[in-house]
């Protein structure tokens, strides 16, 4: 394909100046056997771009040549160069565009390789990169190990120089090399005519080319440089003189665009310029390049005409609309062009946002000065604010904005960023659910996964992994496969949260495996720092420092709201490498980041590593300290998942065993990676105490040690060397005993040295029998201190519905199974169920007696045994009026999985409880009735009379929330039951004030 543009000055090598000196000495530097990459960092006026020029012009071979412009920090404008110069070099074509970026680099590198395997290339001015676009460079130079790279700038702080050159792949020139020795003074001087006494004149100039260029020409060598550069303009002819400053809008001296913008400079003004000595850079085909100097010099002449000032920009803006939006934008800021700024703003904008470029947005908003802007300019300012780091003032904009009721769906999606970056996924549902009822599928995609994960968040795992699994589906047949790896992304979260491990994984592998074929290194960030976590409790330390180093040399330089999550990851493996005082310092840093960048969500977190540590440490002032901080952090966000497991720690090394005892068997519940499998083991370690372990007990806890680690269990050895050292003694060769001869003796606590071992009769007794059951969003059981392991479906449905009626009849409890049928083969499933369940219950608590006893007529749980049904505690929880304790354990629909009459008319009781509880509440306004409606639309999203009462609670401060509301219920309706609002409820909320069509 035949691509425009091809003798665009910026691919084209630069024509020889007319006195050019030939700076043999360097070339022959330049072209040194073995050096592989040369970088010429040096100020402007040093000869940079003349010495690439020469040495290029000099090898009469094929070569790749790319001037940047203002424009090459746009990622679009740059691949467009790219793309221009490939194109040039292959006689006219070029690959077309990819679906990302970073995959067009690779096509565009991969075409040149097929053609010059040895290739030289010269990238000139690199200080105008941005990070994006010198990241995009440097992928497009990787497989280009064989050809002689030259780059020149007066910064290159976008391409990773310092690396390149710690590695030996680059040499550096700077401008101690590139300034004139004094044979080269003399040299140029003289070519010049310059009289002889020149040569002492220019000595303080110290062989600055430009300024000993200057200095020949005529001009004073006693002032600064801008001086030097006035004098030699001063020997123009007047007619000439006078109408220069008029170019300094251009950085491309050319007939054709001089005339276009309706410039009148006299016949011949260039040779003009060329034989007065002025530093222009000859880019053939009659393409000038004027020194950055000399730009200046006339830029501040211009700027003393104010009307001529801006209407010479206003016209470059005009010119370059179409083919450099970025470009026209700043020359519109400049001649203060109030509606060509927001024309060009309406195209720019968007197109940073889409490629990410969040630093070159802010930048360049701030450069525009725009009174009053529009709510749309502003919702993009906040945007860029928040992702650059300035939360406070970005995220105050967008309230702004939402309360004025002017957030498009950009905003809606900044705004559940931010609650999930503080962990209030109830907000974020809200935002979300409010974003999608507003605006039309196309624009929304983000907002339907930030729903998912706030679902998930929420409890209702299932909905929200529904979502994300379509959305995943959905875009793979489109062929989108960074669409796919955000549903994957967001999906593993909903398959953590249901302890599905492999499949988690599984996700995650095939998400990272779709954003590195696209070369999306920032999106993988997360995804690495997951894998890593995977390695590390597979026992692969070095593999999950390889992740984490990799994640965070990403994170610290494009991502950096990932960066204090991988350093939380980071001081894991330094625990496990048993580096203490470095994943203190880890923490620290996390903790600082997360300060930093406002991300709430994270702290608790961190406080908890820090907790751990300074426990292991015998730090105990600083360990209460860390814990009392999380759990309020914890408290404020309403997330209570990790505190049993922390706070049993705690208990632990206060020697409050009871409490330990209970904070760990409630841990084995929740889900974790390795919360569940380290309480186990401290459990167990519990039991050791009270009476020997045997066999059964070495297996479990081997079974474990495939779920963790035993590298990662460095904070728990204290702990558990006394449970290792008594598995070891029934299985040599335990994983456990790895723990063994490992850990350094445990610290001496404030109050003096440790206990001594309880003989027997001192160990704490066991505890009283009890059974909890958990029905409320999904179902489970533990048996004293040990997770219930239902291995049969009917045996979990006998155990919950015995719990609830307390006692049944053979018949009573298969009725209602078995929707009454006196099949044989029923009532033999029937018995093995109940065997299954007491073969259950009494191997995870060890129970001496018949946990389900049959007395000849009725089967009953043992009165021993007290059961704790979450469901009666809900019951009476709301009987109290204790509406908000009622909601926080309705985690889901109650009895999930059973599908019999009976199960049904308990689940439609207990939901019938929680809807008439929230209606009652709501009778009395405020936030807590609205949270609770909120709630419990978000449950049961199809109730008419819960979500009458939201959108009707909603309208009176809150009319456009109320409105999303209403669209929420509409869409739920329509997806669920294929039904519309009725009619009765639309005329009366229209009558009350919504604002319906």
């Amino acid at each position: 394909m035949s691509l425009p543009g091809l003798s665009h000055p910026s691919v084209l090598v630069p024509r020889p100046l007319r006195t050019e000196l030939g700076r043999y000495p360097l070339l022959s530097r330049l072209s040194t056997p073995g050096i592989g990459r040369l970088a010429l960092l040096a100020p402007s006026g040093y000869g940079k771009t003349t010495l690439l020029a020469q040495h290029a012009r000099a090898l009469e071979r094929p070569l790749l040549w790319l001037s940047l412009t203002v424009s090459d920090s746009e990622v679009e404008f740059f691949l467009s160069s790219l793309r221009r110069a490939v194109s040039l070099l292959l006689g006219g074509s070029a690959p077309e565009r990819e679906a990302t970026p970073e995959r067009t680099v690779d096509a565009l590198a991969t075409a040149v390789l097929e053609r010059h395997a040895d290739l030289p290339v010269y990238i000139d001015r690199t200080e105008l990169l941005s990070r994006p676009t010198g990241q995009l460079l440097t992928l497009f130079l990787e497989p280009l190990w064989a050809s002689r790279v030259i780059f020149s700038g007066v910064a290159m702080d976008a391409l990773p120089l310092a690396r390149w050159t710690a590695a030996g792949e680059v040499t550096v020139l700077g401008s101690a090399d590139l300034a004139f020795s004094g044979p080269e003074t003399d040299a140029f001087l003289q070519a010049r005519d310059a009289p002889a006494e020149l040569r002492a004149t220019v000595t303080p100039l110290e062989g600055w080319p430009a300024g000993v260029s200057l200095a020949a020409s005529g001009a004073q060598t006693t002032f600064e440089p801008a001086d030097l550069m006035r004098e030699a303009l001063n020997v123009l002819p007047a007619s000439l003189r006078d109408l220069l400053p008029d170019l300094s809008v251009l950085s491309e001296w050319h007939d054709d665009v001089v005339q276009a913008l309706g410039l009148q400079l006299p016949a011949g003004w260039l040779d003009s310029l060329r034989r007065a000595g002025l530093p222009l850079t000859p880019l053939g085909r009659g393409w000038f390049r004027p020194h950055g100097l000399l730009l200046s010099t006339l830029d501040a002449e211009l700027r003393r005409h104010a009307a001529r000032f801006r209407d010479l920009h206003a016209r470059q803006a005009r010119r370059l609309a179409d083919s450099d939006p970025l470009r026209a934008l700043h020359h519109a800021g400049q001649a203060r062009e109030l509606p060509l700024i927001l024309e060009l703003a309406a195209t720019v904008l968007p197109r940073l946002k889409d490629g990410r470029e969040f630093a070159l947005m802010h930048a360049t908003l701030q450069t525009l000065d725009v009174p009053d802007p529009p709510p749309w300019w502003r919702e993009y300012r906040a945007v860029a604010r928040l992702e650059v780091g300035e939360v406070a003032a970005g995220e105050q904009e967008l309230r702004d904005l939402h309360a004025q009721g002017l957030t498009t769906a950009l905003g809606f999606t900044a705004l559940t960023l931010l609650a999930t970056r503080r962990g209030d996924a109830r907000e974020q549902l809200r935002l979300a659910e409010l974003g999608l009822a507003l605006f039309p599928p196309d624009e929304t995609r983000s907002l339907a996964l930030q729903r998912a994960v706030a679902l998930i968040s929420l409890g209702q795992v299932h909905e929200g992994l529904d979502v994300c699994e379509a959305a995943a589906a959905q875009a793979r047949q489109r062929n989108a496969p960074l669409e796919e790896a955000a549903a994957l992304t967001m999906g593993q979260y909903a398959y953590q949260m249901l302890g599905r491990w492999d499949e988690r994984r599984r996700a995650v592998e095939r998400a990272d495996a779709l954003l590195e074929e696209q070369r999306q290194q920032v999106r993988r960030v997360p995804l690495l720092n997951i894998l890593a976590d995977e390695a590390l409790y597979a026992g692969d330390t070095a593999g999950a420092a390889r992740s984490v180093a990799q994640a965070l040399r990403i994170a610290e330089s494009q991502n950096p709201v990932m960066v204090a999550q991988v350093l939380l990851s980071r001081a894991q493996i330094e625990v496990a490498d048993r580096d203490l005082n470095g994943a203190a310092g880890s923490v620290q840093q996390a903790l600082d980041c997360i300060r930093r960048m406002d991300l709430t969500v994270l702290e608790p977190f961190a406080l908890l590593a820090r907790f751990e540590l300074c426990t292991y440490l015998g730090q105990a002032d600083a360990a209460e300290e860390a814990f009392g901080q999380a759990a309020a952090r914890l408290a404020a966000q309403g997330s209570q998942s990790l505190l049993p497991f922390y706070a049993a720690l705690r208990a632990w090394a206060q020697q409050d065993w009871e409490a330990a005892r209970q904070g760990f068997l409630e841990a084995t519940h929740r889900i974790s990676r390795s919360h569940p499998a380290r309480a186990e083991l401290y459990l167990m370690e519990l039991r050791r105490r009270e009476g020997p372990l045997g066999p059964a007990d070495a297996d479990r806890a081997r079974e474990l040690c495939r779920t963790v680690a035993v590298t990662t269990l460095t904070l728990d050895e204290h702990a558990l060397v006394p449970l290792a050292r008594a598995l070891t003694d029934l299985q040599p060769d335990h994983p456990l005993s790895a723990l063994l001869g490992r850990a350094a003796p445990p610290p001496l606590p404030a109050s003096g040295p440790p206990a001594p071992e309880r003989h027997a009769a001192e160990r704490p007794a066991a505890v009283t029998a009890a059974l909890h059951v958990r029905v409320l969003g999904a179902l489970g059981a533990a048996a004293g201190d040990r997770p219930v392991r239902l291995t049969l479906a009917k045996s979990a449905e006998v155990l919950v519905w015995l719990a609830w009626h307390g006692a049944g009849s053979s018949a009573e409890i298969m009725n209602d199974l078995w929707s009454g049928s006196r099949e044989r083969r029923h009532h033999e499933y029937f018995r093995v169920a109940v065997r299954k369940l007491r073969a259950s219950l009494v191997q995870a608590a060890g129970w001496s007696f018949d946990p389900v006893p049959y007395d000849g007529q009725r089967y009953r749980l043992h009165p021993d045994v007290q059961v704790r049904l979450d469901a009666r505690t809900f019951v009476t929880l709301i009987g109290e009026g204790r509406v908000e304790e009622a909601l926080a354990l309705y985690l889901g629909e109650p009895l999930p999985g059973l599908e019999g009459d009976w199960a049904q008319d308990l689940r439609e009781q207990l939901r019938s409880a929680m809807l008439a509880a929230v209606l009652d509440a709501a009778n009395t306004p405020g936030e807590a009735a609205l949270a609770g409606l909120r709630r419990a639309a978000q449950l049961e999203p199809t109730d008419e009379a819960v979500n009458l009462a939201l959108i009707e609670a909603l309208l009176p401060d809150r009319p456009r929330d109320a409105l999303g509301a209403f669209r929420t219920y509409a869409r739920h309706l329509r997806a669920q039951l294929d039904e519309d609002v009725p009619g009765a409820v639309v005329r009366r909320l229209k009558a009350r004030g919504l604002p319906l069509t």
